[in-house]
């Protein structure tokens, strides 16, 4: 398997957002999603529309995660108005998937979504993008962001900030903390 990257350049996001928005709205609220919540490709893959939305019909404003209950991601606004206006617009209900293959109305499988992802990333010219790329890239900019690396690591359900690190491309040898405190 080839080592993927994440996206770390926010203009190569904005023209993946681009790209997959002319070939689909789903295709482009998949990635989008992904980007902004971290989650499992498998879960992904299988959200309903019901998990999205909250009691009161709307968008959930924050994504949690089983395993990390504690974390909260903020779902940015509009994104949240994005989604709303796709489940509309394709009438879907509670109970159906939210990224359905056209064809067969069941969900993407990942070579499906491999595919979307791939052809997006090669039609920019972008190298060592796969579908670990979004999880990948979420953790890179939620870090970027001073978000404490341990935050990261719970979310995403590693063993060690080592791990995490290696899986968001940064070096340990570049981060150095100095704390100087005289008390």
């Amino acid at each position: 398997m080839n080592q993927v990257d994440p996206i770390r350049d926010i203009k190569e996001i904005k023209a993946m957002y681009e790209v997959l928005k002319r070939k689909s709205n789903r295709d482009y609220l998949l990635f989008k999603f992904a980007i902004h919540t971290g989650i499992k490709l498998s879960v992904l893959l299988n959200l309903s529309v019901a998990d999205v939305r909250s009691a009161q019909n709307d968008i959930k404003m924050y994504w949690l995660e089983d395993h990390s209950p504690n974390i909260h991601i903020r779902l940015p606004e509009v994104l949240r108005r994005e989604l709303s206006q796709y489940i509309e617009a394709q009438n879907m209900q509670d109970d159906e998937l939210l990224f359905q293959s056209n064809r067969t109305l069941k969900g993407l499988s990942r070579q499906q979504a491999y595919r979307i992802i791939h052809a997006a990333a090669n039609e920019l010219g972008m190298l060592h993008i796969g579908l670990t790329t979004l999880r990948k890239t979420f953790a890179y900019h939620a870090y970027q962001s001073g978000i404490s690396i341990s935050i990261i690591q719970k979310y995403l359900g590693h063993q060690t900030t080592f791990e995490t690190m290696k899986f968001i491309g940064i070096s340990t040898k570049k981060s150095n903390t100095t704390i100087a405190l005289t008390l």
